[in-house]
């Protein structure tokens, strides 16, 4: 990241879940005292810093990192070395999956090997300073059960760059955009057995 003409640099590192990234910084010559710095972050780390950077190692506890650099002085910059492993410990549910790239699909219920899951979860990376917009083609969720027993199915959608949620239910389809190019989806009640469903198409908006 280094010779960059942009006063905001920023990368994001991806994986397949079940491993974790390690990142290493080789150089730096970021300064500090002017305000330049390095920012890391994903969904359950955040460092920031710009002292004693060099040879230090950042882990990311999951299978995404973003990393954003700060330049104030023209020619300054930061070189980075990054590998992956398998995680140490199990940060997601069987049911969760990862989708990377400019386009996709979102399918509820998620196939699963395993007993039924509370909150399955989607996780949508796409490149830095884009959007993602999600256009819901098909959706039933609602009121599923008999007698006292009833189950509110839902699915909530969380813009990682604020944290704001929305949440949708029942039958009325939608179009949504991000304003970060990290989303979270969480589908709540994952009952193989009720006949709910979702499925949308995502693509990368180009930032506004």
């Amino acid at each position: 990241m280094t010779g960059v003409e942009s006063r905001d640099c920023t990368v994001t590192v991806g994986r397949p879940l079940g491993e974790e990234i390690t990142v290493s910084v080789l150089e730096s010559s970021l300064n500090c005292t002017a305000g330049e710095f390095l920012l890391f972050s994903g969904r359950m780390m955040w460092r920031k810093g710009c002292r004693k950077l060099p040879l230090s190692l950042i882990n990311s506890r999951t299978n995404t990192l973003l990393v954003k650099q700060r330049l104030l002085m023209p020619g300054n910059g930061v070189i980075l070395q990054y590998s992956s492993r398998v995680a140490t410990k199990k940060y997601y549910q069987d049911c969760d999956k990862q989708l990377f790239g400019p386009q996709g699909e979102i399918v509820y219920p998620v196939q699963s090997s395993g007993q039924r899951q509370g909150v399955c979860r989607t996780f949508i990376n796409v490149a830095p300073r884009h959007r993602v917009a999600i256009h819901a083609l098909y959706i039933d969720l609602g009121l599923v059960g008999c007698y006292e027993i009833m189950i509110f199915i839902f699915i909530q959608i969380r813009d990682v760059n604020t944290m704001k949620m929305m949440v949708f239910h029942g039958k009325q389809q939608f179009f949504w955009e991000s304003t970060g190019s990290q989303v979270e989806i969480e589908f709540h009640e994952n009952v193989k057995e009720h006949r709910t469903g979702f499925w949308a198409e995502y693509h990368v908006a180009k930032p506004k």
